[in-house]
């Protein structure tokens, strides 16, 4: 079901709901005479002004590591650009149509064909064909490694146009066939971008010709984005007329701009708990809250000699962590305690999985049984080895405020059972030397996370062993050949195979334990009531994940 369908069935709903609220005396026959009022039709116009935090916004439009990896790049390119597929509306996040009508794979994910529609044109008016899609295919993953994913790496020779709306092409490695190729991967239009295909990372794009939804109308540096709405889009021009991203240099400034009404909505990760308050009793304001993309988890450095290679020690700690206060004291009640890294909303999410839900007696339990006592008396408890105590460095990003407050409760919670937990905050920059590199022994326990999203099956590249190619993303030197086997099958399934490989593959890193799982932070997203349809994903109302938001809102 395409968007426009889900909202239209949604309007129906809320019709049907609204009839059965009337009382029963209005439910009466109507008069001969008397005619029925067509439902209210939802309002074309309007300018949805979105603020950004200056640090968000584009420097530039290439199609450089900026782009990709940037909050606004991500949204920027849905916007702007056409892509085969995008992930349909929560709760379900399958794979809809975009465009692409339809798709096959004949060989579990490595070789794609793509059917595309013959009414697309690009916004000079371009129609847009095959060409345009293997020209993306070709050259984009080659301008920059930020587009060169496992799902967009195809053979060389491989990228055959069948017709002028049929492609094919064959990638390095298969993908399975839950979610298609190019997922994340804007099409170009091949007669802009052809006289610079070796230089796409570079080329400057200042008129970001698109398929897309919107067009770009101005683009001022550091200051503001402004869109147009496409009047042809294929898929029915969304509502607003107008667009505009606006920078702001501050979260205090961003806030009073959306208090006073001078924007609608925030751009990306919504506002900060502690001003949630803020906002409450406000007139023409409402607060949405969505379920988070990013998952924390502690790491810990399986490559390091010590009681930290005991899995028993690694559970009680983790028994010995009480989520609910941190969620309470520093994520304010707005965060949901996890077990792994794919979110419990999603069809393949194990819900037999162990819980190492807060319990101290359970946690010292564990450790009295594996001889870890305190042998001195100083209330820390000692390695039966060595004798040292069982003191471990925390590391934290100092850019996480939140994981910094988090280590602190840490640990308080952890002289409960005798461990002594030293807080290691260091810059953004040292954290990720650290924390990507187990082997230089230079933390014990990290604080880290990730946003896998719907499709997010690379996450599953942190378990994957160094032996096995997973130098650079795993960060715990988690070791276990029987898992890369399994990972290995997973890429390569189909359904109910892969949902059955996912399970085990849950289960197993669960009863491990190189990552502890502790919590997903919610987004909190106040928006102005003047405008009605914002879609609340994972991620909040405007994220990466999809741009529904944009494509649905509209005037009250």
């Amino acid at each position: 079901m395409n968007r426009r369908s889900n909202l239209l069935v949604l309007i129906g709903t809320v019709i049907l709901l609204l009839s059965l609220a009337v009382p029963i005396m209005q439910c009466a026959p109507a008069a001969e005479d008397e005619v029925t009022p067509p439902a209210e039709e939802i309002k074309y116009g309007g300018r949805l002004n979105v603020g950004f935090r200056s640090e968000d916004m584009l420097e530039n439009l290439t199609f450089s590591s900026t782009m990709e990896y940037s909050t606004m790049g991500c949204l920027f390119y849905p916007m702007v650009y056409g892509r085969l597929w995008l992930l349909d509306y929560p709760p379900d996040y399958e794979a809809a149509p975009s465009l692409a009508t339809s798709w096959e794979t004949p060989d579990g994910g490595k070789t794609w064909t793509f059917y595309l529609r013959d009414d697309v044109a690009w916004h000079d008016g371009v129609p847009f064909t095959a060409e345009d899609v293997a020209f993306t295919m070709e050259y984009l993953p080659e301008a920059d490694p930020c587009w060169d994913y496992m799902d967009t790496r195809c053979e060389p020779g491989s990228i055959k146009v069948i017709d002028d709306y049929t492609v094919q092409f064959s990638l390095l490695e298969p993908i399975g066939e839950k979610y298609p190729a190019a997922y994340a991967t804007p099409m170009l239009p091949k007669h802009i971008f052809e006289p610079h295909k070796d230089e796409i990372a570079t080329f400057q794009n200042e008129e970001a010709i698109g398929c897309g939804a919107f067009k770009l109308k101005e683009f001022k540096r550091d200051e503001y984005i402004w869109f147009e709405v496409n009047e042809h889009y294929f898929e029915g021009r969304p509502y607003v007329d107008e667009v505009i991203w606006m920078a702001y240099g501050s979260d205090d400034a961003l806030n009073m701009a959306l208090k006073s009404g001078e924007i609608h909505m925030i751009g990306a990760n919504g506002i900060g708990r502690m001003a949630a308050s803020d906002f409450e009793g406000l007139e023409n304001v409402e607060m949405i809250v969505s379920p988070g993309l990013t998952m924390n988890w502690a790491v810990f450095n399986l490559y390091k000699s010590g009681p930290l290679q005991d899995v028993n020690v690694r559970k009680a700690i983790m028994h010995g962590i009480d989520r609910d206060e941190i969620i309470e004291m520093v994520y304010l009640g707005y965060a949901e305690k996890i077990d792994g890294v794919i979110y419990p909303e999603k069809s393949e999410h194990n819900p037999n999985l162990p819980q190492y839900d807060y319990n101290v007696d359970k946690a010292n339990e564990i450790l009295d049984e594996g001889g870890y006592l305190d042998t001195d008396g100083d209330g820390i408890r000692n390695d039966p080895t060595t004798g040292k105590n069982f003191v471990f460095e925390l590391l934290v990003s100092s850019a996480q405020t939140d994981t910094v407050k988090a280590a602190t409760l840490c640990k308080e919670h952890l002289k409960g059972i005798g461990i002594d937990i030293v807080p290691q905050v260091v810059d953004p920059a040292t954290y990720s030397a650290y924390i990507y590199a187990p082997t230089e022994g230079l933390f014990d326990i990290g604080f880290g996370g990730g946003g896998p999203g719907p499709c997010g099956d690379w996450i599953w590249e942190f378990f994957r062993s160094f032996e096995s190619g997973g130098e650079g993303w795993n960060q715990a030197y988690y070791n276990n050949s029987e898992f890369d086997e399994l990972l290995g099958k997973m890429y390569e399934a189909t359904n109910p195979e892969r949902t059955e490989y996912l399970y085990e593959m849950q289960e197993m890193v669960a009863n491990d334990l190189p990552y502890g799982y502790l919590y997903r932070p919610s987004i909190l997203d106040p928006v102005r009531t003047e405008f009605d349809g914002y879609v609340s994903m994972m991620g909040g109302i405007s994220h990466w994940v999809a741009p529904y938001t944009y494509f649905d809102v509209h005037l009250r």
